[in-house]
C-alpha cells in the first residue's frame, strides 16, 4: 500500500471517530457505537490499512470509556467487530462465500440477526464485542480453540442429518430430471449414468437452466462432471447446503444451530496473534507420486512440418507471431464447395462450411527419390506420401543420415541396426472413395489407404527396424503417437523414434459428415475460448518429431528443441454422449502426466489447449484443467492458447501442430496470440481459474531461475485423452521444481 492509499482508508475511521467525539462531548448521549470489523481483531491479508483503522476504533472505544469514568463523556462506548453481511454494499461473490464457509464455518450475517446482535451487545455493558455467524461448533473450534464436546449420540445425529440431506437432495434431483426427461421417477436409478437415459447436450442445457433457477452460479459443465444422481446430489448438498435444507423441507426438522446462531453466547477469547496462526497445506489430487512412474526425460532433436499457409516451420512461426488466420475457402483443386454449400447444418449430402485450412501441393511427390514407382505413388494415399516426406525432413533437421540411423541402437546376431521406431497418427482414409467413384464412371481403379501403411512406408523406405504403427484415436492421434513412442523408448523397444501425425481433406465426404453431425463452424474460424463459437473448421497438417533419451542426446551433441518430461493417456468412458467430453477424465489424464513428470501445477507458465472453439466444449476443457490444477497458487498465472484459432482443427495432426507451436515458442522465447478471443466465452469465468488467454505477442517470461514449462492437451471425439508436458532445455542445468521437495510430494 502507498501512503496515499492507506490515508484514504484510515482517515475516515480515525478522523471521523475523533471529530464525532469532539462534536458530541458536551451532549448527554445514551451510547456511542463504533462499527468496526472482525479484520480489526484478526487482521486480513492485503487489508493492513483497513484492519488497522478498525483496530484503532476498537481502542478509541476503550479510550472514550476511560473519559466516561472521569465524568468527561456521557454514554457508554461500544465497538462492534462485524463479520461480512449478506446485504448492503460490502459483499463478496458466491464462490468466496462458499470457500469461507467450507474453511471456517462462517456465513454472511443476515440483517435481522445483525439487528438482534446489535441489541444484545449494547445491553451487555461491554466495550468491545465481535459477531461471528455460521456453524456454532466449527466457529468455537476455530475462534476459541475449543475441542468438540459432542457426545457420540450428537455425532450420530449430525451424521444422520448429512445422510438425510443427501438422500432428500437425491429425491429432489430425481424429480427434476423426471420432469425434464418425461420419465417416471421410479425408472431413474441413482447410480446409472445419465447417458443411459439418452441425455444429450440439449437436455443437459435444459437441466442446467432448471438448476440455475434454484442455485446460484451453477457451472455449465456440472452435468458433465457429475454423471449420476448420487454424484450430483453429493455435490449439490455440499455446495448449496442452506438452499437444499429449504428446498427439501428439512429446515423444519433440524436444530437451527447447525447453520446459524439465533442465540448469542458471550465467551472471552484470547486475541493474541499466536493463537490465530494456521498452516495451509497443498495436496495434489493426482494420486501419489510413485517413483517408478518417473523415467528419463526425452529430448526432441528433430522437427519438421507443413501447415496451412506455411510450407516451412519458419513461415509457420512468422504466421503465428503476426497473429495470422490461415483459414481460406475450399480451393477448387479439392472440390467445388459452392455446389454443395448450404449454411443450414444437418442437411444430408450438403456442407455447412466452405472454409478450411489447406496445405499447398499435397499432390506433389517425387516417388523416385524414395525408390517408389510412379504407378504405386498414384494409388497411394496422399497422407502416406506427406508423412514420408516429413519424416525424411525431420531426420535431416536433426542432422542425421540414413547410414547413421542404420547404426542406431543394438545390432543383434542378424546384424540389424536402425533401432528407430515410427508412430504415425491418422484418422481419415478417404482416398479410396476416388477409386470407387472412378470405377462407377467406368474406369476401374483400386486406390489404397491404411493407417499402418503410413508408418510402415517410412520404416521400409528408410530401413528402420524399431516398432512401426499407425495410430487412430481420432483428434488425439498424433499426441498418442508421441506418447507411445516415448513409452517404447523407455521400455527398450527402440533407441530413437519418429512420431507425429498427418491429416488432409481431399474429399467432400468428411465435410458432409461433419455438417450432418453439426460439428463444423458456419463462421469459417475456430473461436477458441471466444464468445459465439459454434463448431470447428477442419484443417490439414503434417508434422513429426525425432525423439531420443535426453542423456544420450546430450552425449551425442544433438540439437535439443525441448525436453518431454511426462505424458499420459486415458479414456472418458461412458459420458453424456459418444462425442461428449468428460472433464473428470480430462483432469485425471493431466494429473497423471504431471505426476509422471515430477512437477507441480505451480510450475507451468503455458498450456496449449485443445480449444476447438465451441460454446460448451471449451468450458468443459477449462473445468478439467482447473480440476487438475486444484490447489495451485492464486491468480491467473498460466497463459493458455490454441493453435486451432490460427489454422483450424487439424484433427489427427492437432497434437503435433500444438507441440510444434510450443517448441517454436520455446525456441524464440515468445508467446504468440490465440486469435478470435477478444470477447471471452461467457460460460467460462477465467478469473476463477489459474489461466489467462494469451491474446498478444509477448516475451515468455517466468519467475527467476524457473524454466519455461508447458502442457499440451488433445482430446479425441470418441473419448481418448492425451496430455504431454514439455520444458525448455537449458544446457548443463537440471531444473528444480516444487514437487522435487519430498515433503510436498
Amino acid at each position: 500500500k502507498t501512503m496515499e492509499e492507506a490515508y484514504q482508508v484510515l482517515a475516515p475511521k480515525i478522523f471521523g471517530a475523533q471529530y464525532l467525539d469532539e462534536a458530541t462531548k458536551g451532549m448527554d448521549l445514551d451510547f456511542m457505537v463504533y462499527f468496526s470489523s472482525t479484520a480489526g481483531a484478526f487482521g486480513n491479508v492485503g487489508q493492513s490499512d483497513y484492519s488497522s483503522g478498525n483496530a484503532w476504533m476498537d481502542l478509541y472505544a476503550e479510550y472514550r470509556n476511560d473519559l466516561l469514568s472521569q465524568g468527561k463523556r456521557k454514554g457508554l462506548s461500544l465497538s462492534i467487530n462485524w463479520p461480512l453481511w449478506s446485504e448492503g454494499g460490502m459483499r463478496v461473490d458466491r464462490e468466496v462465500e462458499k470457500r469461507m464457509e467450507s474453511q471456517t464455518g462462517l456465513q454472511p450475517l443476515s440483517t435481522t440477526d445483525g439487528i438482534t446482535a446489535f441489541d444484545v451487545l449494547l445491553s451487555q455493558g461491554i466495550t468491545q464485542g465481535a459477531v461471528f455467524y455460521g456453524n456454532k461448533e466449527r466457529l468455537e473450534r476455530l475462534m476459541l480453540k475449543k475441542e468438540s464436546t459432542s457426545n457420540h449420540e450428537d455425532q450420530t445425529n449430525e451424521s444422520s442429518v448429512t445422510v438425510e440431506l443427501r438422500e432428500a437432495t437425491a429425491e429432489y434431483v430425481k424429480s427434476l430430471f423426471s420432469s425434464v426427461l418425461k420419465l417416471p421417477i421410479d425408472r431413474i436409478d441413482n447410480e446409472s449414468s445419465f447417458s443411459e437415459y439418452g441425455i444429450d447436450s440439449i437436455m443437459i442445457s435444459k437441466l442446467t437452466n432448471r438448476l440455475n433457477e434454484f442455485f446460484e452460479d451453477i457451472p455449465v459443465t456440472l452435468l458433465f462432471e457429475h454423471q449420476t444422481i448420487n454424484s450430483l446430489s453429493t455435490y449439490l448438498s455440499e455446495t448449496y447446503t442452506i438452499e437444499l435444507f429449504e428446498l427439501t423441507g428439512l429446515n423444519t426438522s433440524r436444530e437451527a444451530t447447525d447453520i446459524t446462531l439465533p442465540n448469542f453466547d458471550f465467551q472471552a477469547f484470547d486475541t493474541d496473534q499466536s493463537r490465530r496462526k494456521r498452516a495451509i497445506g497443498f495436496s495434489s489430487k493426482g494420486g501419489s507420486l510413485r517413483g517408478d512412474t518417473i523415467k528419463e526425460d526425452i529430448a526432441v532433436i528433430g522437427l519438421s512440418g507443413r501447415y496451412p499457409g506455411a510450407k516451412t516451420l519458419d513461415e509457420f512461426w512468422d504466421n503465428l507471431k503476426l497473429g495470422k488466420d490461415a483459414i481460406t475457402e475450399v480451393p477448387l483443386s479439392r472440390w467445388n464447395a459452392a455446389e454443395l454449400y448450404d449454411p443450414e447444418k444437418g442437411k444430408v449430402g450438403k456442407i455447412a462450411s466452405k472454409w478450411g485450412g489447406f496445405i499447398d501441393d499435397v499432390d506433389k511427390f517425387d516417388p523416385l527419390f524414395f525408390n517408389i514407382s510412379p504407378r504405386d505413388a498414384e494409388l497411394m494415399d496422399p497422407q502416406e506420401r506427406l508423412f514420408l516426406q516429413t519424416a525424411w525432413e525431420t531426420i535431416e533437421d536433426a542432422g542425421y543420415t540414413l547410414d547413421q540411423l542404420a547404426k542406431v541402437g543394438r545390432s543383434d546376431s542378424a546384424g540389424l541396426g536402425g533401432h528407430v521406431g515410427v508412430y504415425a497418427g491418422v484418422m481419415y482414409g478417404e482416398y479410396q472413395m476416388f477409386g470407387a467413384e472412378e470405377t462407377l464412371k467406368g474406369n476401374p481403379m483400386a486406390t489404397w489407404c491404411s493407417p499402418s501403411s503410413i508408418a510402415n512406408r517410412v520404416s521400409f523406405c528408410l530401413n528402420l527396424h524399431g516398432p512401426s504403427m499407425g495410430v487412430d484415436t481420432m483428434c488425439s492421434s498424433s499426441l498418442v503417437s508421441i506418447h507411445l513412442a516415448i513409452d517404447a523408448i523407455h521400455n527398450g523397444l527402440c533407441s530413437m523414434a519418429i512420431a507425429g501425425g498427418v491429416n488432409v481433406s481431399i474429399h467432400p465426404n468428411k465435410y458432409k459428415n461433419l455438417s450432418q453431425s453439426m460439428f463444423v463452424s458456419d463462421k469459417g474460424r475456430c473461436e477458441s475460448f471466444g464468445e459465439g463459437g459454434n463448431g470447428y473448421v477442419p484443417s490439414e497438417g503434417v508434422g513429426a518429431v525425432l525423439l531420443k533419451p535426453l542423456s544420450q542426446a546430450e552425449a551425442d551433441g544433438d540439437q535439443i528443441y525441448g525436453v518431454i518430461k511426462g505424458s499420459s493417456l486415458n479414456h472418458g468412458g461412458r459420458a453424456n454422449g459418444y462425442t461428449v467430453p468428460n472433464p473428470t477424465a480430462q483432469a485425471s489424464v493431466i494429473q497423471e502426466a504431471i505426476a509422471r513428470a515430477g512437477v507441480s501445477p505451480n510450475d507451468f507458465s503455458y498450456i496449449e489447449a485443445h480449444g476447438t472453439g465451441t460454446s460448451l466444449g471449451d468450458p468443459i476443457e477449462i473445468a478439467g484443467l482447473s480440476k487438475a490444477f486444484s490447489g495451485s497458487k492464486e491468480g491467473q498465472y498460466c497463459a493458455i492458447g490454441s493453435i486451432k484459432s490460427n489454422i483450424g482443427h487439424a484433427e489427427s495432426a492437432a497434437g503435433i501442430s500444438g507441440l510444434t507451436k510450443v517448441l517454436l515458442q520455446l525456441k524464440h522465447q515468445q508467446l504468440v496470440p490465440s486469435l478470435h478471443s477478444q470477447t471471452l466465452n461467457p460460460n467460462i469465468d477465467f478469473t476463477k481459474t489459474p489461466f489467462k488467454v494469451q491474446q498478444e505477442l509477448e516475451d515468455w517470461v517466468t519467475e527467476k531461475d524457473s524454466p519455461r514449462l508447458a502442457g499440451i492437451s488433445a482430446f479425441g471425439a470418441g473419448g481418448s485423452n492425451a496430455h504431454l508436458i514439455i520444458e525448455e532445455y537449458i544446457p548443463g542445468e537440471k531444473p528444480v521444481y516444487q514437487s522435487n521437495d519430498p515433503a510436498i510430494i
